[in-house]
C-alpha cells in the first residue's frame, strides 16, 4: 500500500487537472481583453466562465469524464475562437457567423491560406494535450471537494454581477456578464443569426405585398439607363482622386460630368449589413425594416424599368433577399463552389455588355463588385500589378504588419483596377446616348494597419473611421444634365456634405425622374432641401455608431 501521503498528493494533482482543462476555456476571452487592455473585464470575465462550468462538478463529481464528454462542443469550438482572437483581433460574434455562411470556399481559402500550416500544427497539439490532461484527472470527486467547489462557484456566481458598474438591474447585470463571455457569448450570437434568418422567412409575405406607388416623369422620351454599382472594401482616401498621394485613379480622374463626394459613410461595417442599408435606405437604426419591405430595383421596376442584378460576390442572406427582386440576373461569377477559377469584376463588364444589347428603352441594373475585398492579389490581374512588390510575388498573411508596405501595394492596385472597371461601365453606358446615370458607393472601407491598433480587413466589432469612410462616385449623361439641370447643380453644391449610403435611394430615383411617396427631400442630395446626413454605421450586435466618434 502507499503511503497515504502519496494517496493526499495524487488527488490534489488529479483535482488540479481538472481545474486546468476547465481553465482552459477562460483563455480565449482572458487574451482578447487583455490584449485589448481591458485587464478588469479579464479577471472578471475568467472568474464569470470559471464559476460557470465549475457548478455542475457538484453534481457529476461521480461521472467527471461524463461531464467532460458533454463539454466536448466548447472544446471544439474553443481553437476557432482563440485563433479569430490571434489571428484578427476579434472573438467570433453574430458578424463572424453571418461571413461564414455567406462565403465561399475560394474566399475562405484566400483568408486562411498563409495561417493553414501554423493552425493545423497548433490544433493537433492543442489535442494532444487536452487528451494527456484528461488522461489525469480522476474519475470521481469526494463530496467535501465537490461541495467547495459548488459553493465557491455559486458564490462567484451571484457576486459578479454586483462588481460591474454598468447600469440596469441585477439580473440583467446577471445575463450581459454571462452573455459577453466564451462559450455562451458564441451561444448568443449563433442565437441572433437565427433569430434574422428566420424574421427574414416570416417577413416574405410582407415584402411581397410591399409597394412604393412609384411613378416616373412621363415626359421623358429619351432611352434610360441608370446603374448602382456596390462596391466591395474600398476606402475614401486610397483613391488618387480623392487626394491619396498615388494615382490610383488614372482613368476617372479624366472622366467628365463626373462628381466624387468628400464626405460619405458606410451603413454596415460588413457587406451583409451594409448593402441592404444601401439599396433600400432604411438607416442603420432601423436595419430590421428592410425585412419588411422591397429595395430600390423593385422601386424602378414599379415605374416600368426593366431591372438586373450583376454579381461577383456570393450574395445571400439579407443580400438575396432584395436580389430576387430582380427581373433578371447574372450570378454564376459568385459559383460559391469554384475554388480554383478566379472570377475578376472586369467580367461584369462583359455580362453588362449583353444586359445593353437586350431590347428595352428603360433599364435599372445593380452591379456587386468583388472589389478590393482581401486576398487583394488575387482581385486584379498581373497588368494590373502596378505598386510593388506586392502579393502576387511576396506571400504574407492578411494580418501580419510586417508586410504592411506589400500588403498596401496590393491592396493599391484593386483600387487602380477598380477605377479601369468602373471607367469601362461608364463607357458602356455613355456609348448607349441616353439620360443614364452610374453612381458607385463602396459597401464599406478597409483597415490597414492605421494606427497603433494595427487593425486589418474590416470584420472587428466596432467600426473604425476607416472602415466608415467610403468613396461615393456619379457620373451623369449630356443628356440627363440638360434633362435636370437643378437636380446636377444640387448634386455638386452637396459635394463636401455629409452624406451616407441611406441617401442612395432617394437621390437616385429622383435623378432618374422618378417619385414615390416616401422619397425624402431631405434625404435627397438633388433636392434643394437636403440637409446634412447624421452618419451612422451598424457594427457588431445590432449596435449603431455615430461615424463622427469612431477612431
Amino acid at each position: 500500500m502507499p503511503p497515504i501521503e502519496k494517496l493526499i498528493d495524487s488527488s490534489k494533482t488529479s483535482f488540479l487537472y481538472l481545474l486546468i482543462v476547465i481553465g482552459l476555456i477562460t483563455i480565449c476571452d482572458f487574451i482578447f481583453f487583455v490584449s485589448t487592455e481591458q485587464y478588469s473585464s479579464a479577471i472578471l470575465g475568467a472568474l464569470a466562465c470559471l464559476s460557470l462550468h465549475l457548478l455542475p462538478v457538484y453534481f457529476f463529481r461521480n461521472k467527471i469524464k461524463l461531464y467532460l464528454f458533454f463539454l466536448t462542443p466548447i472544446f471544439i469550438f474553443l481553437p476557432l475562437n482563440l485563433a479569430s482572437i490571434i489571428l484578427f483581433d476579434v472573438p467570433i460574434n453574430d458578424a463572424t457567423i453571418v461571413l461564414a455562411l455567406n462565403t465561399n470556399p475560394a474566399e475562405s481559402f484566400e483568408l486562411l491560406k498563409g495561417y493553414i500550416p501554423s493552425l493545423l500544427i497548433s490544433f493537433l497539439l492543442y489535442v494532444g494535450v487536452l487528451y494527456l490532461l484528461v488522461r489525469k484527472i480522476p474519475a470521481t470527486i469526494s463530496a467535501n471537494n465537490a461541495k467547495i467547489i459548488g459553493i465557491a462557484s455559486i458564490s462567484v456566481f451571484m457576486l459578479l454581477p454586483l462588481v460591474s458598474f454598468d447600469g440596469g438591474s441585477y439580473f440583467m447585470k446577471l445575463r450581459t456578464r454571462y452573455y459577453s463571455i466564451f462559450p455562451t457569448s458564441l451561444l448568443y450570437a449563433g442565437n441572433a443569426v437565427f433569430k434574422q434568418n428566420r424574421l427574414i422567412n416570416s417577413s416574405k409575405e410582407q415584402r411581397a405585398k410591399y409597394l412604393f406607388h412609384a411613378k416616373a416623369e412621363t415626359t421623358i422620351v429619351d432611352k434610360q439607363v441608370h446603374l448602382l454599382i456596390i462596391g466591395e472594401s474600398s476606402r475614401y482616401d486610397h483613391w488618387g482622386l480623392n487626394g491619396y498621394s498615388r494615382n490610383t485613379s488614372p482613368k476617372l480622374s479624366k472622366r467628365e460630368n463626373f462628381i466624387s463626394f468628400s464626405n460619405a459613410a458606410a451603413g454596415g461595417f460588413i457587406t451583409e449589413f451594409a448593402a441592404p442599408l444601401m439599396i433600400t435606405g432604411v438607416g442603420a437604426d432601423n436595419f430590421d425594416k428592410h425585412f419588411q419591405q422591397k429595395s430600390i430595383v423593385s422601386l424602378f421596376k414599379e415605374a416600368g424599368f426593366n431591372t438586373y442584378w450583376i454579381s461577383n460576390q456570393v450574395d445571400q442572406g439579407h443580400i438575396k433577399v432584395h436580389i430576387d427582386e430582380a427581373d433578371n440576373k447574372f450570378l454564376n461569377l459568385s459559383d460559391s463552389k469554384a475554388t480554383k477559377n478566379v472570377h475578376r469584376d472586369m467580367e461584369l463588364v462583359g455580362a453588362l455588355k449583353k444586359v445593353l444589347g437586350e431590347s428595352g428603352t428603360k433599364k435599372f441594373i445593380v452591379i456587386h463588385t468583388a472589389g478590393s475585398h482581401y486576398d487583394y492579389s488575387v482581385r486584379y490581374p498581373d497588368e494590373f500589378d502596378f505598386f510593388k512588390p506586392s502579393n502576387k510575388t511576396i506571400h504574407s498573411k492578411s494580418a501580419d504588419k510586417a508586410f504592411k508596405d506589400v500588403l498596401i501595394n496590393s491592396y493599391d492596385n484593386t483600387i487602380r483596377y477598380s477605377d479601369a472597371v468602373i471607367d469601362s461601365i461608364i463607357g458602356l453606358v455613355s456609348s448607349q446616348n441616353a439620360l443614364a446615370s452610374v453612381t458607385y458607393m463602396s459597401d464599406h472601407g478597409e483597415n490597414l494597419f492605421d494606427d497603433s491598433r494595427d487593425l486589418s480587413q474590416h470584420a472587428y466589432p466596432v467600426p473604425s473611421k476607416y472602415i466608415a469612410h467610403t468613396p461615393f462616385f456619379v457620373w451623369y449623361s449630356p443628356i440627363l444634365k440638360n434633362r435636370f439641370p437643378t437636380k446636377i447643380d444640387n448634386l455638386q453644391k452637396h459635394v463636401n456634405s455629409k452624406v451616407s449610403s441611406e441617401n442612395i435611394i432617394h437621390t437616385l430615383s429622383s435623378m432618374s425622374g422618378l417619385t414615390y411617396p416616401l422619397q425624402d427631400s431631405l434625404k435627397n442630395i438633388t433636392s434643394p432641401y437636403f440637409v446634412d446626413n447624421e452618419q451612422k454605421i451598424l457594427g457588431a450586435d445590432k449596435k449603431v455608431y455615430l461615424v463622427e466618434t469612431l477612431k
